[in-house]
């Protein structure tokens, strides 16, 4: 995804096109203390960048076209999951590699037809959820991310093997997915600054520099050998729906009604996968679009048969209680999984 964060910023603030959204991290002990998360590209364009301290940032922002806002993490995980659903509907082989990116295999080794996929996935996000992404189709993962950070924003690039190898070989090293700036100055300092020199020194003094492990990975990279796979998938820790209701409302019945029709819905995965749960948490996305979020913890796990009507009603009338607004959009989340597997015998 383009700017992940600033991105879904500017989803919920049509009114700020163009302008600058800068989305941090404070830290809590002055206004301005902190560092930038994700900044759009209006904000590139006047030096700002992820990392960066908040009050340098503002010093670059001319006020009236700036918006400085705090990460929204459940806003964002709505969203992730909305995309999520969105691929795993149109391919098979997903892997899900952060909160804004994903790796997916294609069923096919013809290059028009994997960029056709490409471009069809492109527009099926925007029209779920009305954001840009970029993608890169190559025969490996790493020349794929490589690809796709060359085509940001908003971008599709497709490469067969031959151009993907010379993409790959000629990249500085510093822009290859595994390389950060202190083996990148290793490298530099070993005369290394393209992939292709990597080829120049000897296995051995790989393995003295950067240790067997790294060594090794470096060596492979140098040969134009890289793995072709997507990763692995990472064990799901939480499963959570979101819907949204007919009308705005304050109303705790209609709140209810909606949680219980998406409750259901997330229990038939509990129970599928066979998970108790020590987590429940209600997100409301109110009529500002603001995500704000209730939890309830349990001593003990529980099973997804066991009724939580009474807890619900908490968690909604907690929310309430603390404020004033319409909600716009609703949903539930479990997580702190336990497996309810049964346990096989040592005979």
């Amino acid at each position: 995804m383009d700017y992940f964060f600033a991105q879904a910023e500017e989803l919920r603030r049509p009114m700020m096109k163009g302008r600058i959204i800068v989305v941090c991290v404070y830290s809590g002990r002055t206004a301005d203390s902190g560092v930038v998360s994700t900044v759009n590209y209006p904000g590139r364009a006047v030096g700002i960048h992820s990392g960066m301290p908040i009050f340098m940032a503002k010093k670059r922002a001319p006020p009236a076209d700036s918006l400085f806002l705090p990460v929204d993490h459940d806003y964002y995980a709505h969203i992730s999951a909305q995309i999520d659903g969105i691929i795993r509907r149109a391919h098979s082989r997903v892997v899900q590699a952060s909160i804004d990116e994903w790796n997916v295999e294609l069923e096919t080794d013809d290059l028009v037809a994997a960029e056709a996929q490409g471009k069809a996935l492109k527009d099926a996000v925007r029209k779920g959820t009305g954001l840009a992404c970029t993608i890169g189709v190559a025969p490996s993962m790493l020349g794929a991310k490589m690809i796709a950070a060359k085509a940001k924003p908003d971008g599709l690039l497709a490469m067969d093997r031959a151009a993907e190898r010379k993409f790959v070989m000629d990249s500085p090293v510093e822009k290859v997915p595994g390389i950060g700036p202190k083996t990148a100055r290793a490298l530099n300092e070993a005369g290394v600054e393209h992939v292709k020199d990597i080829a120049k020194l000897e296995p051995l003094t790989l393995v003295e520099i950067f240790g067997r492990k790294a060594g090794g990975w470096l060596h492979n990279l140098g040969q134009g050998v890289y793995a072709e796979g997507i990763g692995e998938e990472k064990e799901q820790d939480e499963v959570s729906r979101i819907g949204t209701l007919r009308e705005k409302t304050r109303d705790p019945y209609m709140l209810l009604a909606k949680l219980d029709e998406l409750e259901a819905d997330a229990k038939e995965w509990l129970a599928e996968m066979k998970k108790s749960y020590k987590t429940v948490t209600i997100t409301f996305i109110t009529e500002d679009m603001r995500a704000h979020s209730k939890s309830m913890s349990f001593h003990n796990p529980r099973a997804w048969s066991e009724d939580i009507t009474r807890e619900k009603k908490e968690l909604v009338d907690d929310f309430l209680r603390g404020n004033n607004l319409e909600v716009r959009r609703i949903g539930i989340r479990f997580g702190n999984f336990l497996d309810l597997g049964g346990q096989t015998t040592l005979f």
